[in-house]
C-alpha cells in the first residue's frame, strides 16, 4: 500500500529532474546562439529578410517574391532594424518558440494522463538534442511547432471538452500557419476533424455544422492556395533560351523508379484474366457495404478501403481501416463480424493476387532488385507508395535515428490498436491519436522536395506524448498498482529516452563548440537529422588569403558563402541541377539569391576559368568528383576541404 506521502515525494523528483531539464535544455537552446555562420537553408530566409529590410517586401532584386516564413521574416527584420546580427535574429525567434512548445506540451500531456506524463513530455522536450537544434536553427520549424501545439491544445478543448470559446484562437491559429510554413494547409485540413470526434459521429450535420464545415473549407482552400502558388515568378524569362524543365536530372533513388505493378497487367494476358477473381469478390463486398447505408460515412470508408486494396495500395488500406476504428466510425467487433465477411475476403483476395502477381512478374520492379534487402524493398514499396508514409517518415527517420524511430512506431502502433479496441467515447487520447494519423498521412502525401525527417517535425512534441502514454499504459497493465505503476513508467520512458539517439548530453553541454557546431564525427544521415553547418566564415578568411583581387576568380557554387565573402564574381549552377530552374533569373543571367552573374554551363565554366590568372571554384563535396572529371584539362585539384565544401583550384591562360 502506498501512501499520499510517497506520491508527493515521487511528484515533487519528478519535477525537480523537470525543473533541472528546462534549466539545461534553455542554456543548450540560448547558448552561443549566433555563434554559427548560416546554414545553407538559413542563408535563403536571411537573404529574404535583408530584402523586407531593404524594400519591405521579401521581393528578390531581379523579381519575384518569396513568401516562406513571412511572419518569421518580418519579426526577424525588426530584430534586424534593433540591432541583432543576421545568424541571432531568426534563430532567436525560433529559440523562443522553441520554448512555447514546452507549455502546449505539458498541457496536453496533462489531459490525456495525468500531470505525470505533462511533467515527461516536458523533460523529453527539453533535454531533445532534435529539439534543440531546430530551436537554433533560422528557419520556419520551430516556429510552426509552436503554432501546432497550441492548435492542438485548442482542438482538444474544442472537441473533447466542448468548449465553445477554444474555436476562434483554434481557427486563428490554423490561419496564422501558413504565414509561418507551408505546412500550415495542414492545420486548416485537421479543421474537418471536430464534425467527426462528436459522441455520435454518424449524426446528420445540423445548420451550425454545414456552416462551420463551409468556413472550414474557405479557410482550406485558401492555406492551400497560398502555399501552392508560385510567387517567385519561376518561368521561362528566369531561365536561358535553351533551357527545359526537362533537361534537370533530378536524384536518382532507385524507389523512384519503381512503377505500380498494376501497370504492367496488360502485359501479361494470363494474370488479367485471372483479375476476375479478386473483381467478383469486390462485387460481392459492395453489396455488403450497401447494407451499411444507413451510415453514410462508414460506408464510404468501407468503400475507399475497398478501392485502395482494388489498386493495391495495401499502406492506404491499413491508414483507412485505422481512421474508421478511432473515429467509431466502424466498431472493431464489427469489422470482424459475420457481416463484414465479405469484405475482408475480398481484401484477402486483393492482396494475394496482387502479391502473387508481383511474385510472378518482374518487369515492374527490377530498377532496385540487386542484394536482398533492396530486392525486399523494391518488391514491397509499391505496394505501400500512397500515402508515401514510407518514403516521406520510415525511411529518413530509420536512416537517422533508428533506435528512437523503432520505439516511437512500436509504442505509437499500440496506443493506436488499443484505442481501435477499446469502447471508451471519445477521449483526448483518442482525439490527439487521430489528429496525429490525418496530419501525418497528410504530410505523406505532400510529396515535399527531399526525404528528410524535418518534414513531421511539428508532429515530434505529439508523437513523444502518445508514446510515453502508452508506457504508462503498459506500466499499468503489469502492475495493478497504480503508484509503483507511474514509477515503472517514469523509469521506462526516461530510460527508453536516454537510450535513443535524441538523448545527447555531452552536445547539449558544449552545443557551441566548433565540433558540436559543425557536426564532426557525426554520421551523415544523423547530420542532416540536425541540420549540416559548414564553416564559411573560415572558408571565407581562406580565399581571402589566397585569392588576388582583379587577378584570381572566385566562382561559388554553394549557397552561404557569398555572405561572408564580398570577392565572389560568378555563382555556377550547372543548368542540369534540380535546382537551376529556382536559382536562375533573367534568363539564366544572374542567380536569384545574392544577385550574382550566373554561369549555367561546363562550357561556359571553361571559359571563364581560362580568362583568369587562377580560379577557386568552390563546391558541395559530393559534386567534386564529377566536377575534377568535368574540368580535368585545367588541371583541378582541391585546396580546401572541409566538410561538406570542398575548394577547387584551377589554372587560367593569363
Amino acid at each position: 500500500m502506498y501512501s499520499s506521502h510517497s506520491l508527493t515525494r515521487r511528484s515533487l523528483l519528478l519535477l525537480l529532474v523537470a525543473v533541472g531539464a528546462l534549466g539545461l535544455g534553455v542554456y543548450a537552446r540560448f547558448r552561443g546562439l549566433g555563434a554559427a555562420p548560416l546554414s545553407v537553408d538559413e542563408y535563403y530566409l536571411t537573404r529574404s529578410i535583408d530584402n523586407v529590410i531593404r524594400s519591405g517586401l521579401p521581393v528578390f532584386q531581379c523579381g519575384g517574391f518569396y513568401t516562406r516564413g513571412l511572419i518569421q521574416q518580418y519579426l526577424s527584420a525588426g530584430l534586424r532594424l534593433a540591432g541583432l546580427a543576421p545568424e541571432l535574429a531568426p534563430r532567436l525567434i525560433a529559440a523562443l518558440c522553441s520554448l512555447l512548445v514546452l507549455p502546449a506540451a505539458y498541457l496536453l500531456g496533462r489531459r490525456v494522463h495525468g500531470r505525470t506524463i505533462g511533467l515527461l513530455a516536458v523533460i523529453v522536450l527539453a533535454l531533445s538534442v532534435w529539439e534543440v537544434e531546430m530551436a537554433r536553427f533560422g528557419r520556419m520549424y520551430a516556429p510552426f511547432q509552436a503554432v501546432s501545439a497550441w492548435y492542438l491544445v485548442f482542438f482538444v478543448r474544442y472537441t473533447v471538452d466542448r468548449e465553445v470559446r477554444a474555436l476562434w484562437p483554434m481557427l486563428a491559429l490554423s490561419l496564422i500557419g501558413p504565414f509561418v510554413w507551408e505546412g500550415g494547409a495542414l492545420l486548416a485540413l485537421a479543421n474537418f476533424l471536430p464534425i467527426f470526434l462528436r459522441p455520435d459521429p454518424e449524426r446528420r450535420p445540423s445548420g451550425s455544422d454545414w456552416i462551420y464545415l463551409a468556413g472550414a473549407m474557405l479557410l482550406f482552400v485558401a492555406a492551400y492556395w497560398f502555399v501552392t502558388a508560385d510567387f517567385r515568378g519561376y518561368n521561362a524569362a528566369s531561365w536561358p533560351a535553351s533551357f527545359t524543365r526537362a533537361m534537370v536530372e533530378l536524384p536518382r533513388d532507385p524507389m523512384s523508379a519503381l512503377t505500380l505493378p498494376m501497370l504492367r497487367l496488360p502485359y501479361h494476358p494470363g494474370w488479367a484474366a485471372l483479375a476476375i477473381v479478386p473483381f467478383i469478390g469486390a462485387l460481392v463486398a459492395l453489396r455488403r457495404i450497401w447494407a451499411w447505408r444507413q451510415r453514410p460515412l462508414a460506408a464510404a470508408g468501407l468503400l475507399a478501403l475497398l478501392l485502395a486494396a482494388l489498386l493495391q495500395q495495401f499502406a492506404a488500406v491499413l491508414a483507412i481501416a485505422l481512421l474508421l476504428l478511432l473515429l467509431r466510425l466502424v466498431r472493431w467487433r464489427e469489422l470482424f463480424s459475420k457481416a463484414a465477411t465479405a469484405l475482408i475476403v475480398a481484401v484477402l483476395l486483393c492482396v494475394v493476387y496482387w502479391l502473387a502477381f508481383g511474385a510472378a512478374t518482374t518487369d515492374w520492379h527490377t530498377a532496385a532488385s540487386t542484394g536482398l534487402a533492396k530486392a525486399i524493398a523494391a518488391f514491397a514499396y509499391p505496394y505501400l507508395r500512397y500515402p508515401d508514409v514510407v518514403g516521406v517518415v520510415l525511411r529518413p527517420w530509420a536512416r537517422a535515428v533508428p533506435l528512437l524511430a523503432s520505439g516511437l512506431l512500436l509504442l505509437i502502433g499500440g496506443a493506436m490498436w488499443r484505442q481501435c479496441r477499446s469502447e471508451e467515447p471519445m477521449t483526448a487520447e483518442r482525439a490527439l491519436q487521430i489528429v496525429f494519423l490525418v496530419l501525418l498521412l497528410a504530410a505523406s502525401a505532400s510529396n515535399p522536395p527531399r526525404q528528410e525527417t524535418r518534414y513531421v517535425f511539428f508532429l515530434y512534441p505529439l508523437a513523444i506524448i502518445i508514446a510515453l502514454t502508452a508506457i504508462v499504459r503498459v506500466s499499468q497493465f503489469v502492475l495493478q498498482r497504480r503508484p509503483a505503476a507511474l514509477s515503472l513508467a517514469i523509469i521506462l520512458g526516461l530510460g527508453g529516452f536516454a537510450l535513443s539517439e535524441d538523448f545527447q548530453p555531452h552536445h547539449l553541454l558544449y552545443i557551441d563548440r566548433p565540433a558540436e557546431l559543425f557536426r564532426v564525427g557525426m554520421r551523415h544521415d544523423m547530420q542532416g537529422h540536425l541540420e549540416m553547418r559548414d564553416d564559411y566564415r573560415e572558408l571565407s578568411r581562406w580565399l581571402q588569403q589566397h585569392a588576388v583581387p582583379g587577378r584570381d576568380l572566385v566562382i561559388n557554387g554553394v549557397h552561404g558563402l557569398d555572405y561572408y565573402d564580398s570577392q565572389i564574381d560568378y555563382f555556377f549552377a550547372d543548368q542540369h541541377d534540380p535546382n537551376f530552374a529556382s536559382w536562375s533569373c533573367r534568363q539564366g543571367s544572374v542567380e536569384r539569391w545574392g544577385n550574382y552573374p550566373l554561369i549555367y554551363s561546363v562550357t561556359a565554366l571553361k571559359a571563364t576559368i581560362m580568362s583568369s590568372h587562377e580560379t577557386y571554384l568552390v563546391v558541395f563535396a559530393p559534386d567534386s568528383t564529377q566536377m575534377l572529371a568535368s574540368l580535368a584539362d585545367l588541371s583541378p585539384h582541391i585546396v580546401w576541404a572541409q566538410g561538406y565544401v570542398d575548394v577547387i583550384a584551377l589554372q587560367g591562360s593569363r
